[in-house]
């Protein structure tokens, strides 16, 4: 499994495909971006559409209409660049790992179904900010990866539910999750040293700052999702160079 191994190089990981050239989040282009790059995976939100079609968006509406709402034929007349998941997969495969994010419950198993029949399992990752998202994966095929979000503080339900998460463990036991993804800020502030300790692999997001990265790196977390990947692979080399 992809998460199951530590004490590796620290994996760069290209947010929603975003590199120093600056494509469109979520397209065919930023995932080529990558692939050209060098990047070690690239990271992809999913949505269903209302005819059941899984694409690669982030926000849950566009020009004001849900995603949910809209029929793919009706998504690609207001933006074209956006993409199925299918045809991302098939631009990636045998070129770049992949993770993908699933923003929101209850279409797990079509998730499944299209990305195992694209991607070994060594090759791709699931994750989520539900818990009933990860538990569902990992009931449907415990081989795949899978990983539990944490960290958005937007509110106070939200910050409640990281810190509690953050003490208790309490849904990445329930989820068997393979790793935890904490926002770097909060990982930074030590509230996920409990997690590090019991050798569970940590991913960060989304981190940009130079310094953190360093950091981070030198901390061996598992996985470091940023915005500029080669900056990041740049400072992992040089890290490399000096430990030798």
């Amino acid at each position: 499994m992809l998460y199951a191994a530590l004490g590796m190089a620290t994996k760069i990981i290209s947010h929603r495909g975003r590199t120093s050239r600056k494509s469109i989040d979520n397209t065919l282009e930023s995932v080529t971006d990558a692939i050209e790059l060098k990047v070690d995976m690239v990271e992809v939100d999913i949505r269903r559409t209302k005819d059941l079609q899984i694409v690669c968006f982030h926000d849950s509406d566009i020009q004001g209409e849900f995603i949910r709402d809209l029929n793919y034929s009706e998504i690609i007349e207001i933006d074209s660049q956006i993409p199925t998941l299918e045809q991302v997969l098939w631009s990636a495969r045998g070129k770049i790992g992949i993770e993908i994010e699933l923003k929101e419950p209850d279409y797990e198993m079509e998730v499944v179904s299209i990305v195992r029949d694209y991607f070994s399992y060594d090759n791709f990752v699931l994750k989520s900010f539900h818990p009933q998202v990860v538990k569902r994966v990992k009931e449907i095929d415990q081989k795949i990866s899978a990983g539990l979000l944490v960290g958005s503080a937007f509110s106070l339900e939200q910050l409640f539910f990281t810190l509690k998460e953050a003490f208790t463990c309490t849904n990445f036991k329930q989820t068997n999750a393979d790793f935890i993804s904490p926002y770097y800020k909060i990982f930074e502030a030590g509230w996920f040293s409990r997690f590090t300790r019991n050798n569970v692999p940590v991913q960060v997001w989304t981190v940009n700052d130079v310094e953190s990265i360093r950091t981070l790196i030198n901390q061996q977390v598992h996985s470091i999702i940023t915005d500029i990947p080669e900056v990041a692979i740049g400072i992992r080399e040089s890290l490399s160079n000096e430990s030798e």
